[in-house]
């Protein structure tokens, strides 16, 4: 009899086996979920980002589209000189660049359009290609880039100081290369930005790489006092863009 029971035990070793077997199975239960968590987490962010969106339908009766451009997709870009949050119009496009998706091999090339460009306006007259936005919105200012440069454009992004100040914020801020000009002019922008957007940042207090918050990147975009004037302004902008 005695031997029969001993059979049916398990050795010192095979208990310690399957309890490490049964702690496995747990950590990796306890892993799936925290991943799931983390997803669900992410995704719940993500969304609630989302909901901040103003999302706006433009007519396209309205854009004078020139012509199909085939496997491209166009989108207008536009950085609003917009103190008090404004997106709909009322305020210039002082930053404006299209942006080009090549829809087989998914490059995107981004140029910028002068906001001083002389341009045909919607009434025939011809003015600064910012002033578009304030007389119309966005769908005058799209109109104006499809009448004048042959697009197709129907999609557009606005943000204004705020936004694009959070949207770095988000990403742990941007490394970039400044000389010491830009520093200086950087650092003063930053009071009236900073006014704008409703909070504070620091001093850049060096040359050469430098990592912008949200604050110091939009200040950053607005220098035009340097030399380059314009075209080096708009190439700022591409840069904290890219």
């Amino acid at each position: 009899m005695a031997g029969k029971k001993s059979k049916g035990r398990m050795t010192k070793q095979q208990r310690a086996l399957l309890h490490k077997k049964k702690m496995r199975k747990r950590i990796i239960l306890l892993v799936v979920e925290i991943i799931l968590l983390l997803v669900l987490g992410a995704a719940a962010y993500a969304m609630s980002k989302l909901d901040k969106l103003d999302y706006k339908t433009v007519d396209k009766k309205n854009l004078e589209i020139y012509q199909d451009t085939g496997d491209f997709t166009n989108i207008a870009l536009f950085g609003l000189d917009s103190r008090e949050g404004e997106l709909d119009g009322g305020v210039r496009s002082d930053c404006m660049m299209i942006g080009s998706i090549n829809n087989k091999t998914k490059e995107v090339k981004v140029v910028s359009v002068f906001r001083d460009t002389l341009t045909q306006q919607s009434d025939g007259t011809y003015d600064k290609a910012n002033a578009a936005y304030s007389y119309g919105g966005p769908e005058e200012a799209i109109a104006l880039l499809n009448r004048n440069f042959d697009l197709d454009i129907q999609k557009y992004m606005s943000v204004n100081f705020n936004a694009l100040a959070d949207v770095i914020d988000l990403l742990g801020g941007i490394e970039l290369e400044l000389t010491d000009e830009e520093v200086y002019w950087t650092n003063g922008y930053c009071t009236e930005t900073s006014r704008v957007v409703g909070r504070t940042t620091t001093d850049l207090t060096h040359a050469g790489k430098n990592t912008l918050d949200g604050i110091q990147a939009v200040s950053y975009a607005r220098i035009r006092y340097t030399d380059g004037d314009d075209f080096k302004r708009a190439e700022r902008q591409r840069l904290v863009l890219q």
